[in-house]
């Protein structure tokens, strides 16, 4: 009996040493400067997913990841710099100017969008590069234009958004929005 044992357990060790290995790349890079490369998959997966068209019913507020899911996730208070547009309140982190037809990083975090604000010509079109940074997984609602996207974890990718005709338009993350996770996009 030990000695079936002891024969299977040169071979755990070698799963479990090919495991190791595998995880770690082998010990190489592809980086002249000694760094991993990035972009690739490994164990965990990819380094990063693409947000999907979220969906049109409300079933995110009941079991997924919002105020009303199975254990109660209550919204957070409003950061202390927050803004009131157009009646909503927004954790402010920060205001950018853009161009039409340019293109801006935003980044999505637990509870709020930074930059904040984005200020354009009437009727602008911008191309909005989302990531989430956060820990939960985040939505970018855009009222009026059919965006409604879902960006889990790790997520990234792009959308366009128009600029009002004038005055403000308030987007948001449907998810936290209640914890001032809003921004706008408002006429210069």
């Amino acid at each position: 009996m030990a000695r079936k044992r002891l024969a299977r357990s040169p071979v755990a060790l070698v799963f479990a040493l090919a495991l190791l290995l595998a995880a770690c790349g082998n010990g190489s890079s592809d980086g002249a400067d000694g760094s991993r490369p990035t972009g690739g998959t490994n164990l965990l997966g990819p380094e990063t997913f693409p947000c999907t068209q979220a969906p049109h019913d409300l079933s995110y507020q009941r079991y997924g990841v919002g105020r009303m899911r199975r254990g109660g996730l209550e919204p957070e208070e409003l950061e202390p710099n927050h803004v009131v547009i157009a009646g909503e309140a927004i954790n402010l982190h920060g205001t950018a100017p853009v161009q039409d037809g340019g293109t801006i990083e935003m980044e999505m975090d637990d509870d709020y969008f930074e930059p904040s604000i984005l200020v354009g010509a009437p009727g602008a079109t911008v191309t909005v590069e989302l990531e989430n940074e956060g820990v939960r997984a985040h939505n970018f609602f855009v009222p009026g234009q059919d965006i409604d996207l879902r960006c889990g974890v790790r997520s990234q990718d792009e959308v366009e958004v128009s600029f009002p005709t004038s005055g403000v338009l308030v987007f948001r993350c449907r998810y936290t929005a209640t914890s001032g996770m809003r921004g706008a996009l408002r006429v210069a």
